[in-house]
């Protein structure tokens, strides 16, 4: 009976120790901009400043720790009933302290002001800017580690890569003169396109295609009419829901609708919520577009 004691104390020691490597606090974690953050417990009040963010920690199982999130944070559904502080770029720092978060994660260059106030009133925030599919699965199990969610970030990014292997195998080991070109259009006031530095190239790639304009050291940038026609992509691609009516107003665009792909109708629209976001659904992004500049490999191919 002793021994049986014994035993049940030491595999309890053990599973102890085991747990608190796991989920130990405090936990120090480098954001990007090569900050490192201390989270003294594990966070039960976090404020997202992004949808990627947002949709992140719903992902990890943070539904409940989420106290503030933007008015453009709608995925999940159960996202739209948390309390709102502000926009993206117009972000209500007082609203935020009035919130007490123990956390507050932020996205992207626009966001930085608004992170260096937020810092000097005493609030922790981690700020993300992710640059390539590998970022983005990196900010899974550093958000994970300092959320306490580690095993969840874990398995997170092990689906997206698999989903990633899968499709890579799908679409074969392509020569890059051999992809289709690929134009994102992220304007239609002027020509305005991403750069090498954008997550998106870095999907095109994935996807067995490349960025028609993978201009080093930029993320977004505009271009001249005829540096667009030279350009002269194979696929264009434009986020938003309205597929016919996205497709009509590139063909009638006196800024895109002589280029050659959107004449032979080789425009992919795809959701915003994919193509924008850096973040869990990242696999689904991929998949969608290597589907379409690769018909042939079909989604059975890929699923099984």
């Amino acid at each position: 009976m002793r021994r049986g004691i014994q035993t049940l104390a030491y595999i309890t020691l053990f599973l102890a120790g085991f747990c608190g490597q796991a989920f130990s606090f405090p936990e120090k974690v480098l954001d990007d901009r090569k900050k490192e953050i201390e989270m003294p417990s594990r966070p039960e009040r976090i404020v997202s400043l992004a949808p990627t963010n947002t949709e992140l920690l719903f992902a990890l199982g943070l539904d409940k720790e989420i106290v503030g999130v933007t008015q453009f944070c709608d995925y999940p559904a159960a996202a739209k009933a948390k309390e709102k502080i502000g926009g993206f770029a117009n972000i209500d720092a007082d609203r935020i302290v009035s919130l007490k978060p123990d956390l507050v994660l932020a996205f992207g260059t626009i966001q930085l002001p608004v992170v260096a106030e937020l810092e000097k009133r005493g609030i922790r925030v981690f700020w993300i800017y992710p640059h390539t599919v590998n970022d983005i699965l990196r900010s899974f199990e550093r958000i994970g580690k300092l959320t306490g969610r580690i095993d969840e970030a874990k398995r997170l990014r092990q689906g997206v890569e698999k989903e990633i292997g899968a499709l890579q195998e799908a679409t074969g080991q392509t020569k890059d003169e051999k992809r289709l070109t690929v134009l994102r259009v992220m304007s239609f006031n002027t020509p305005a396109t991403i750069g090498a530095e954008s997550f998106q190239t870095d999907i095109f790639s994935l996807a067995g295609g490349r960025n028609a304009f993978p201009a080093a050291g930029k993320d977004y940038f505009e271009l001249s009419s005829d540096e667009l026609a030279a350009g002269n992509p194979d696929v264009v691609l434009i986020c938003g829901d309205d597929d016919a009516g996205l497709k009509q107003r590139i063909k009638e665009s006196p800024l895109y609708g002589k280029l050659p792909a959107v004449q032979k109708g080789r425009v992919l629209v795809l959701p915003c919520d994919l193509t924008c976001k850096p973040g869990p659904r990242v696999g689904e992004m991929i998949r969608r577009l290597a589907e379409y500049l690769h018909p042939e490999i079909g989604y059975h191919r890929i699923s099984n």
